[in-house]
């Protein structure tokens, strides 16, 4: 399966889990925010490029199974991959729990941005105090499902290919040049 199908398989299944599963299942109004996750972690595993092309698609994608206008969720998903993608090249391989953070944080700024833009074209009022409210119970409901939505993640984005690939690393030295 080739890695766009696998992109694609993977934001059709999250689009529907979002609009279907996780629309029913609500912890105090606030539900998971699988689509939002998606972005974000294809900004972690595929790099900054890679994961704003996917969130992008997964922020119209979101737009198209709810009742926002189309691309205002786009707006916000594709930056926060971006900016997860930047960050993730300088997090140390083995920090787990910095990276649990980073992630509950970039859900926090998601909903809260995704809010933000909302209000700009009349959708909600934002309120201060409810808005970090939902923020935060859908950051932490969101990192429920993020362990198997991670793996799956890095199998559609990266194709089980490197995330960079790089152009000046040759053959061993001392090797044979092939003549």
């Amino acid at each position: 399966m080739t890695g766009r199908f696998r992109v694609l398989a993977l934001l059709l299944t999250a689009a529907v889990l979002q609009a279907t599963l996780f629309d029913e299942i609500r912890l105090d109004g606030v539900s998971v925010e699988c689509l939002l996750l998606v972005s974000v972690l294809a900004g972690f595993h595929g790099g900054p490029e890679r994961g704003a092309t996917v969130a992008f698609l997964a922020g119209l994608l979101h737009d198209s199974v709810g009742s926002t206008p189309l691309g205002v969720h786009a707006l916000v998903y594709a930056p926060m991959a971006a900016m997860a993608g930047h960050l993730s090249v300088r997090l140390v391989e083995g920090a787990r729990t910095l990276a649990m953070a980073g992630l509950v944080a970039a859900v926090m700024v998601g909903v809260a941005a995704a809010a933000g833009v909302g209000a700009l074209f009349g959708l909600h009022p934002v309120s201060g105090v409810d808005l970090i409210t939902t923020a935060v119970i859908a950051a932490l409901s969101t990192l429920v499902i993020a362990g198997p939505t991670s793996r799956v993640v890095r199998w559609a984005v990266t194709g089980g290919l490197p995330v960079d690939i790089s152009l000046t690393e040759g053959p061993a030295a001392g090797g044979s040049s092939g003549r």
